[in-house]
């Protein structure tokens, strides 16, 4: 597991493409990541995610970072879809699968997530979870988020609807962890 001195976090930048083609073209990464695309290259996957990422940014509607280990992307991390009303955003995340299992993201989430409630001036961060998406389930809980209940057939994919598993963090319960 990466010491806490190793792991870094960064705006992604042009020179990461080559990091984000092979993540958005690797579908144990995107299975779960909710990508929302008419591309079909990862390349153009990930120059639409680079340019995404830097939208938000640029209108303070949300927030990526690349998870780096010896300043390496191994992961994204950040908050999108940022609801003025509520000060809430929802969380997001890949890792490349060459690092799973080695408690990156575990490392990761706790300590990323204080900025992104800074930057933005969270209420709150949510996260969605297919039931199926059992590591994302145990990092969440293990993160400190709360279980809200599971929203039924709530979304499609290609193949039907997809129910979802609502977890939320309060900042007074990120101050308190």
């Amino acid at each position: 597991m990466p010491s806490p001195t190793k792991l870094q976090f960064r705006d992604f930048q042009t020179r990461d493409l080559p990091i984000l083609a092979r993540a958005m073209g690797d579908i144990q990464v995107t299975q779960f990541y909710g990508l929302e695309t008419s591309h079909t290259d990862a390349k153009d996957i990930a120059l639409e995610q680079l340019e995404w990422y830097q939208y938000l940014a640029a209108n303070e509607e949300g927030w990526w970072q690349a998870i780096c280990v010896s300043d390496t992307p191994v992961g994204g991390i950040g908050v999108y879809d940022f609801d003025e009303d509520g000060n809430s955003a929802e969380l997001g995340y890949w890792l490349l699968p060459s690092h799973w299992g080695q408690g990156v993201m575990r490392e990761a989430l706790p300590a990323w997530l204080p900025s992104a409630f800074e930057r933005l001036k969270l209420h709150s961060v949510i996260a969605y979870v297919e039931p199926e998406n059992l590591a994302s389930t145990k990092l969440l809980t293990a993160a400190g988020f709360t279980h809200e209940g599971l929203l039924r057939e709530c979304t499609r994919r290609d193949d039907g609807y997809a129910s979802l598993h609502r977890f939320s963090m309060l900042v007074h319960e990120l101050q308190n962890r």
